[in-house]
Order: structure tokens, then C-alpha cells, then sequence
């Protein structure tokens, strides 16, 4: 029996983990060529670069004035990452939490659970990948992206809306693909887990002799499911609290591009199965299947190129669809029947939308980069079918939804020079959708270089979020955008010619949010505020050692002006990586803390520091590689917060125990 998460350790895969660290440790340094990313670059010329964008001709300059932040693949390896929310705890000023469904993402006055982290956008090399029903940003195993394919991960906080619109409210996340020759050749690898996971994994990619890059890959997740206990449910009725053989999961990905002469051409799928071990709501049975799927794709064509007279294009097209299902078994009433007969609940979702997208970049003016262009996006497919079915099996009633929305989008930046030391950076965005009024995104920037070290970026800017279809549906299409107004500062300081401090004040105010008036009626005339402090410092010695520490500060009010949900006020991080004597391995330790958070029912969860240990080969040794993870290092028993603010009895479940210890090892092997 698990305390909410599994603290006993399969004695069979912990052997296989402490063999695999023998192998580990057996394999000897082997010379080879750095990686051609962007840590191969001169240390002082990665700091002074604050992002590479994903389309290297049509750069967005309307985000330089953010303090972004970027993970790079050998930061992936080296801290033994397996997800994007993974990636996302570990840097600065931004936490995930774990609902044991999805992963939800949290910083800057956003994190509430099951918020669908729709007011961050997500992006593939460019590509905004979150679905049209929900908005969803899937940073878990449900999401397109394997690691062992991205090249770096860049977050933008603050709006974004000039540059990409709708959802791009408090910040983009922007992924980065590697290129065929990253791989040169074959690789493939397995991984096992303490917790009853393996995953395989094969990848081909290669430079061709005409130019062409070629990347091809697919892999398999396999979780066992496992017993799991909820105090809230401690009753002989419900099995004294356990919940049998769920937290199960698998997924299957597949992903492709070709890049050759201007044309760039991927595609990704998902197909991710998990059972879910928590009960949905009040109306439903606990400890039984609560089996749910998702399935996601996308094709992205892109086109650049240089059209002359200081003119150049970027053009894109995107396809992309979405699927849902699950089934959960409702409770029995107090006479032993189930409610209007219905044994079962049936959602079936499914959503289709494409974007073409009209970009150019124009430098006829001396001191001027302007970046304009054009958007259309259909979102022609937004169903949403709910069947509740008898015990037998018929269907005993439906209800349906059919949603369509059209966006036709207008965007200009400009980056004007003013002279050394000066830059303006000017950009609005005009976003008309068929079903809503037209709305303006502006945003104006200072950036001063005060010497060639330090640099300050003050910015004010205005976004918005449409509400989408699954909002739509719910409130019979009444519901309405929210707004954000965002104020910031940041300072960039290169302390020493490897050292680099960044720091960064800012400010929100949220509007149009849904609140509670004196009738009960819930309106959208709430506002939210949320103010904050970010810092962080960098600095790499010679021989690969790196170290990378910030903190965050912030002060959320939701819209009754008391402290918001699941947002903590502290925030610490800490990754030191450095090779082991003999350079055959490298160690990557991380060490996070979260503050304390506030649950739906006002209780406070305690603040919880968490480490993890990762141990790599540096280099193939004939072609083979390992890594071995320990996450949650010294088995800390902790608490996430949980959307449910219903209780089944008298204890509530307004937290959930999060996993402790577990081990993960990977071998891979280059054909």
C-alpha cells in the first residue's frame, strides 16, 4: 500500500539500476566532436545571445526586450530530464504540478490546477502546438516532443500576444528541434525505472550530399500501474483508501523533418493512454478504470527565403488535430442504484484547425528592423460528444457540440535603433475572430546599453486570451477573453567573462476574470494582480563545469484580493554539473525548492526542496552511452496541490502525495 505515491522500490529493477551504474562507471573517456549547439559557442558569446529563435531569418524582435532563458540538449542530458515539465521546474521563476493526470504549469500568476496552462504558449520550432479545445500546453508524456530529440528549450516570459496572438498571454515556450546531422547515422536505447517504466527508442538523421537534413524518429513508454492511497477515501466502503493497479500509462510517438533549400517539412504524433488513479468528481465510483487517451499530430511546411532589396520571407502552413476520450463508472446512489440508470460516462472530443502564417522582415531603413506580416487560422473542427451509458452498455442519453472559430491576424514590430546605446522596439497585433470583437496588442520597449556588460530592458505591454471551445461550450458560448497588462524590468550584467547575473522586476493585472457577484452569478468583472522579483546567475569554468542559481519572489492576489491558489511566494534553484575525475563522467545535481502554496480549501501545503543526481557518459564509448537518474535524491514526502475542492467525507483531498525516491537508467547505442 502507497501513502499517495509508491515508497517501496522493485528489489529486481533496483538491481538492474546498480548494475547499470557499474557499467557506467566502466566506460572509459573516448575523444570526440562537440555537439554543434549552442554550447559549443564561446562562453561570452552565449551570454550575450538572448535566444536563437526557431526561425532563424524572420528573428522576432519583438521579444528582446524579455530576460529569456534556455536549456540546452546537454543541459537535457546532463540533468537526466525526461519530460518538458522536467525542463520547465528547473528554470528560474517557473514550477509544475502533478494532478496525476497531466502536468500543469505555474509562475508569473498563473498555476492554477487544471488551468490547461493555455496562458502559455507552446511552440515546435515555431509552431504553436497547444489543441483548440482546451488550449492545453502537454508538457508531460502526452506531449509531442521527445527530449532526446530537442536541440533547446527557450522561455520568453511576459506577453507575447504581438508576436503570436491568442494564448501567448504570459509567456511562450519555445522548442527547438535537432537536425539530422545531430545524429549522424542510427542510435537507438532503452530505459528502464524503478517505478515499472521502460521506453524504447530509435532515431535515424543525417546530412545528406545535396544538403538535405533528415531527422526520423519514434518511440514506446510503458508504465506499470500500481497501488495508490488516498486518505480521503479510508473507508471499508471504498477499499480503506487504496486504489488498485492504476497510475498506469503508455504512449507511443513518432516525429520527422526534412530541411533542404529554404523548405523545412515535419511532422509530429502522440498517442498517450493513462489510467487515472484519482476519483473526477463527486458523482463517480472510486477505485475503478478511469481509462483516458489523448492523441495529438501535426505537419508544418515552412518556406524562407531572401527576396532582395533588403526583404525577406518566412511562410508557414500548419495542420493539426486533436482527440480526447475517457469513460469513468459513476457511484451507486443510497439505495444501490445508479442515478437515471447510468453506469458509465463517455467523453469523446476531437478537434482540427490549420494556420497559414505571412512573415517578412524588412531592413530598407538605416536602424530599423521591422517585422510584419499576416495570420489565418481556422479552427473548423471543435466536437465535443458526451455519452452516459447502462450497465448493459446502450446509451441512455447524449449530449453534443459542434464549435468552429476563424482568425484572421495583422502584426508589425519595429526595432529601431536610436544610436549605441539606445533601442526602441514598438509592436502591435490586431486579432479579429468571427465569433468576438477585434482586439489590439500593443507593446513598447526601451532597451539601454549601458556599457558593453550590462544591459537594462524596460517594457509595458497588453494581451489577451480568447476564451476557448471547452469554455464556450460549458457556459452556452458566453463566456468572454481575459486581458492581462504586464510592466517590466530587467537587467543583464556580465559580472565576468564567464559569469552572467539576470535580474528582472515585474508587474500584472488580469481582467475580464470570471467572479461571484452579491446574485451569485458568476460574471467576468474580477481582476487579478500579481508583482514579482526573478534573479539569477550564471557562470562555467573551463573543463565543462557550469553552475546555474536563481530565485523568485512573487505575490499573486486572486480576484478577491486574497493570496491565489497553488502560487508560492518563494522559489529556489540550484544545477551544478562538472565531469568526475578521469572525464569519463559528468554529474548533474539539482536542487529545487517550492514554496509553500495555497490549496482550494485555504489550507497552506509546507514548502518542499527536492534534489535529483545524474550520472553520464560524456562521450560514446564504441558506441554506446548511459545515464543514470535519481530523482527526488533523498525521498522527501511532499504534497502538490490538487484540483478537487469537493470532499467525499469528512477528510479532504485537496493535496496529493507526490512520488519519492525512484531510479531511472538509459543505454544507448549508435549503429
Amino acid at each position: 500500500m502507497e501513502w499517495g505515491a509508491e515508497k517501496v522500490v522493485d528489489p529486481r529493477r533496483l538491481k538492474l539500476a546498480v548494475l547499470g551504474l557499474g557499467v557506467l562507471l566502466a566506460f572509459p573517456p573516448e575523444a570526440g566532436a562537440a555537439q554543434d549547439d549552442l554550447t559549443a559557442l564561446p562562453f561570452d558569446e552565449l551570454l550575450l545571445r538572448d535566444f536563437v529563435s526557431a526561425s532563424r531569418l524572420a528573428r522576432q524582435v519583438s521579444d528582446s526586450p524579455a530576460a529569456v532563458a534556455i536549456v540546452t540538449a546537454d543541459d537535457i542530458r546532463a540533468y537526466g530530464y525526461r519530460t518538458l515539465a522536467d525542463v520547465i521546474n528547473g528554470m528560474r521563476g517557473l514550477y509544475t504540478t502533478d494532478e496525476r493526470t497531466y502536468h500543469y504549469m505555474g509562475g508569473r500568476s498563473f498555476g492554477d490546477v487544471e488551468d490547461y496552462a493555455g496562458r502559455v504558449m507552446l511552440l515546435i520550432d515555431g509552431y504553436a502546438v497547444q489543441d483548440n479545445l482546451f488550449d492545453q500546453a502537454y508538457i508531460d508524456e502526452s506531449g509531442l516532443i521527445d527530449l532526446e530529440l530537442v536541440d533547446r528549450v527557450e522561455y520568453v516570459p511576459g506577453t507575447g500576444s504581438v508576436t503570436y496572438g491568442n494564448n501567448a498571454l504570459l509567456g511562450i515556450l519555445n522548442v527547438v528541434t535537432r537536425r539530422g546531422r545531430d545524429f549522424d547515422g542510427a542510435r537507438v536505447s532503452a530505459e528502464i525505472s524503478s517505478r515499472g517504466a521502460s521506453r524504447q527508442r530509435a532515431t535515424w538523421g543525417k546530412r545528406l550530399e545535396s544538403g538535405a537534413e533528415v531527422l526520423l524518429s519514434a518511440s514506446t513508454l510503458d508504465v506499470d500501474g500500481r497501488n495508490l492511497y488516498f486518505p480521503a477515501y479510508d473507508t471499508p466502503a471504498t477499499n480503506f483508501g487504496v486504489a488498485e493497479g492504476l497510475d498506469g500509462e503508455r504512449n507511443q510517438r513518432v516525429f520527422g523533418k526534412l530541411s533542404w533549400s529554404g523548405w523545412t517539412v515535419q511532422a509530429a504524433w502522440v498517442e498517450r493512454e493513462k489510467s487515472v488513479p484519482t476519483n473526477p468528481s463527486a458523482y463517480t465510483a472510486f477505485n475503478t478504470p478511469f481509462p483516458t487517451r489523448d492523441e495529438s499530430a501535426f505537419l508544418g511546411v515552412r518556406h524562407e527565403t531572401d527576396l532582395g532589396l533588403q526583404l525577406y520571407s518566412s511562410s508557414s502552413l500548419m495542420l493539426g488535430r486533436y482527440a480526447y476520450w475517457n469513460q469513468r463508472e459513476y457511484a451507486l446512489d443510497e439505495d444501490g442504484e445508479y442515478d437515471d440508470g447510468e453506469k458509465y460516462g463517455v467523453r469523446d472530443y476531437h478537434g482540427a484547425w490549420w494556420r497559414f502564417d505571412q512573415k517578412f522582415v524588412g531592413r530598407w531603413f538605416v536602424d530599423h528592423t521591422l517585422v510584419f506580416g499576416a495570420e489565418l487560422r481556422d479552427d473548423h473542427r471543435q466536437s465535443f460528444h458526451r455519452r452516459f451509458l447502462s450497465p448493459a452498455g446502450e446509451v441512455t442519453d447524449r449530449d453534443d457540440g459542434e464549435l468552429s472559430r476563424r482568425t484572421f491576424s495583422l502584426y508589425v514590430a519595429d526595432d529601431y535603433r536610436l544610436n549605441q546605446q539606445w533601442t526602441l522596439n514598438l509592436g502591435v497585433r490586431h486579432d479579429d475572430a468571427d465569433d468576438l470583437d477585434g482586439n489590439l496588442s500593443p507593446r513598447a520597449a526601451l532597451i539601454w546599453q549601458q556599457d558593453p556588460a550590462t544591459t537594462w530592458k524596460a517594457s509595458y505591454s497588453e494581451a489577451f486570451k480568447m476564451p476557448n471551445a471547452n469554455d464556450r461550450w460549458t457556459s452556452d458560448d458566453t463566456a468572454v477573453p481575459e486581458y492581462v497588462a504586464a510592466t517590466e524590468l530587467v537587467l543583464q550584467r556580465q559580472l565576468a567573462p564567464h559569469t552572467r547575473f539576470t535580474g528582472s522586476l515585474y508587474r500584472y493585472r488580469r481582467s475580464d476574470l470570471p467572479i461571484e457577484n452579491a446574485d451569485g452569478d458568476e460574471v467576468p468583472e474580477g481582476s487579478s494582480r500579481a508583482r514579482g522579483v526573478e534573479t539569477e546567475i550564471e557562470h562555467v569554468w573551463e573543463r565543462g563545469a557550469r553552475v546555474r542559481a536563481s530565485v523568485a519572489w512573487q505575490r499573486s492576489r486572486d480576484v478577491y484580493g486574497r493570496d491565489a491558489v497553488n502560487s508560492p511566494d518563494l522559489l529556489g534553484k540550484l544545477a551544478f554539473t562538472f565531469l568526475l575525475p578521469g572525464e569519463a563522467l559528468r554529474a548533474g545535481l539539482e536542487t529545487q525548492y517550492l514554496g509553500p502554496r495555497l490549496t482550494r480549501e485555504r489550507r497552506m501545503l509546507g514548502g518542499v526542496t527536492l534534489s535529483n543526481l545524474t550520472l553520464s557518459t560524456e562521450r560514446d564509448w564504441h558506441g554506446l552511452s548511459a545515464s543514470l537518474s535519481v530523482r527526488n535524491l533523498f525521498d522527501r514526502d511532499y504534497e502538490t496541490v490538487s484540483g478537487f475542492d469537493w470532499r467525499p467525507g469528512d477528510v479532504a483531498q485537496d493535496g496529493l502525495r507526490m512520488d519519492g525516491r525512484s531510479v531511472w537508467l538509459q543505454v544507448g547505442y549508435a549503429l
